[in-house]
């Protein structure tokens, strides 16, 4: 049976079924448009993971289009007024602002656009990876940052206007996993920043718990390349082994990264002694088909092959970043530590003191991946531009 929700807040719980609104879920519920966190436990179809996160207008057949506009738009009109009143949005359930009849008219169209999806559209291949990446992201949302931005107020204009962006902003951190092609995450408008911010402001991001606690993977893309072209991880930092088993007159670290990086997406880039390990004419004859780009993890992206090696790694190192994030986040559900947010190839926890003897197996947790053991790099502090490198085994 199809049901409608009217908020995604943990405390909002609202349920449109039956034709009646009720405050409890039953188990013929089964389906409906979009998840929300407490819906965390239950066996429900989510139509907007059909249809990859396009929105209802996005969706909507034509000819119900204008059903949804009118009955969207009276809703828009009563939360325009109501922020004109300096009611939060963030603190107040949206179905106690709004008319009964006008959440009736909008759960009515929102059924028939769910009926619409689940009929014309099939279930992705990696649907329950999408859901679970859903799940995270939410509980990411709903959990305010702690921030000190007095630690941002200098001198200079940029340092002022950051203040004001970041006072402007929400005060949460709040992903869209369909924007970027890759499946790569991104956050939406009036989000805190988290994947753009500045290095040196940084220390505005404190924990609410004890300390952060981070988690990297060593040159993650160029581990996925590996793992993709089915080579053994080495143990150590990956650079340093490419360092002595790849270049033959590469002088130093830095240098052998910065030439690794700069051949890996440049398809006119020619070099030998890198191609002989990380083979990028054998990893499109695995994954690139008929312009179509195929992940492991079921995403089936379109592309021209000069785009073909950058989509296949990056699809597949997000993905397996999210994938390891999960197991984490499982393992963290019933403790007071939590995932703070994900930044490229990291994930920060949020390390409540009574959980600090359980690093080492997050850790291990993390670094074991469906790709064989990933070396992974620990950094704690107090905040995010103070962390200091924690030597875990």
């Amino acid at each position: 049976m199809l049901f409608q929700t009217f908020d995604d807040k943990q405390h909002c719980f609202q349920v449109y079924r039956d034709a009646s609104f009720h405050d409890n879920l039953t188990e013929d519920c089964t389906a409906t448009w979009s998840y929300a966190p407490y819906l965390k436990d239950k066996n429900i179809e989510y139509a907007s993971l059909y249809v990859g996160g396009k929105s209802l207008f996005g969706v909507c057949p034509i000819y119900w289009q204008g059903e949804l506009q009118e009955a969207q738009g009276k809703i828009n009109a009563v939360l325009k007024s109501v922020k004109t009143t300096g009611i939060s949005l963030n603190e107040t359930c949206l179905y106690e602002l709004i008319p009964e009849h006008l959440l009736v008219n909008i759960a009515v169209i929102k059924n028939k656009i769910c009926e619409y999806v689940f009929r014309e559209y099939e279930k992705p291949a990696n649907y329950e990876h999408m859901l679970k990446v859903a799940k995270m992201i939410a509980d990411i949302k709903h959990r305010l940052l702690s921030l000190d931005l007095n630690k941002i107020l200098r001198l200079s204009v940029q340092d002022r206007n950051t203040y004001k962006l970041l006072k402007r902003n929400n005060n949460y951190i709040d992903y869209d996993q369909f924007k970027a092609v890759t499946g790569r995450l991104t956050t939406k408008p009036l989000s805190f920043p988290i994947m753009t911010i500045a290095k040196k402001y940084r220390n505005a991001l404190t924990p609410t718990n004890d300390w952060l606690f981070e988690l990297d993977f060593n040159a993650c893309e160029l581990r996925t390349m590996l793992a993709l072209l089915d080579q053994t991880q080495p143990l150590e930092d990956l650079h340093d082994w490419n360092l002595k088993h790849v270049f033959k007159d590469a002088k130093d670290r830095e240098n052998a990264k910065k030439r690794v990086f700069a051949w890996l997406y440049n398809p006119k880039r020619k070099d030998d002694e890198i191609s002989r390990i990380y083979d990028r004419k054998k990893l499109k004859s695995l994954y690139f088909k008929e312009n179509y780009v195929i992940t492991p993890y079921g995403r089936n992206i379109e592309c021209d092959e000069d785009h073909a090696i950058s989509y296949i790694v990056q699809s597949t190192a997000a993905d397996l970043l999210f994938e390891q994030m999960y197991k984490i986040w499982e393992f963290l559900k019933d403790k007071k530590s939590f995932i703070k947010f994900c930044n490229h190839d990291s994930i920060m926890i949020d390390l409540h003191e009574d959980d600090q003897y359980e690093v080492n197996e997050i850790r291990q947790l993390f670094g074991q991946t469906r790709f064989g053991d990933f070396k992974v790099n620990c950094l704690g502090g107090k905040n995010w531009a103070e962390m200091r490198k924690l030597n875990i085994k």
